[in-house]
């Protein structure tokens, strides 16, 4: 039960912690709002710190469906323990996702653009073209992933893991992050973008779901490549 535990309340601090950081910067009359890209990848990428470090001692700190789906094909992890961990990420990010509404419960109604509210919860391309954006989530996911994956083969000591996956994230968000906004992880879009849908926020919304398969399926076929390219230098 630990492990899943685990991974429930590290996804859940992932998801307030980059998610909050969003909407800092984002909502109106927030004391950072105008902030610029670099807070929120760094916001994101110290969030992962936290998550993971939260986590590894007792699951790994997968805090990702793409990254325990990819070790699991690749014999990393066992399949047994995978629909645990997916259902543990997933609600916990959902819960992440709620709490951030929570936190800032008077900004919403003041912030009068829905793709300000919406982006709080969940990613979107700059340019939208379902190929490339895909292409961009892969990438991206599968340099995280190798990472992870040179952790869970022991060719990295397993206490430098927070530091280590805050760093791939920081790199990955300032080098790949500006075409879609880098979620990287099913569990820190699709939960949260079911939460936007859910829960009562003020004005016009279009969760844009016909993008939201993007951030799925592109971080779990950039996981499973990442993972698989570790697996053959090992």
């Amino acid at each position: 039960m630990k492990p899943y535990l685990a991974e429930f309340f590290g996804t859940m601090f992932l998801v307030l912690l980059t998610n909050g950081t969003v909407a800092t910067a984002r909502l109106a009359r927030s004391h950072g709002v105008s902030s610029n890209w670099l807070t929120i990848v760094a916001g994101s990428a110290v969030a992962v710190v936290v998550a993971v470090g939260s986590s590894v001692s007792w699951s790994g700190g997968h805090v990702n469906p793409a990254v325990t789906v990819a070790l699991a094909v690749w014999g990393l992890f066992p399949f047994a323990q995978v629909p645990g961990y997916l259902l543990a990420q997933c609600s916990g990010g959902f819960v992440g996702a709620v709490l951030v509404w929570a936190a800032f419960w008077p900004h919403w109604e003041v912030t009068t653009d829905p793709a300000v509210t919406r982006g709080v919860f969940c990613t979107a391309p700059a340019i939208r073209s379902w190929p490339s954006n895909l292409v961009a989530e892969g990438i991206g996911t599968a340099v995280l992933a190798f990472g992870v994956a040179l952790l869970a083969r022991g060719l990295l000591p397993l206490v430098a893991a927070p530091l280590w996956v805050g760093g791939l994230v920081f790199s990955v968000g300032l080098a790949l992050g500006g075409t879609t906004g880098f979620a990287l992880n099913p569990a820190r879009d699709a939960a949260p973008r079911l939460a936007y849908t859910l829960l009562p926020i003020p004005g016009p919304r279009d969760p844009d779901w016909r993008y939201g398969w993007v951030p799925v399926i592109g971080p779990s076929i950039g996981a499973v490549v990442g993972v698989g390219l570790a697996t053959l230098l090992a």
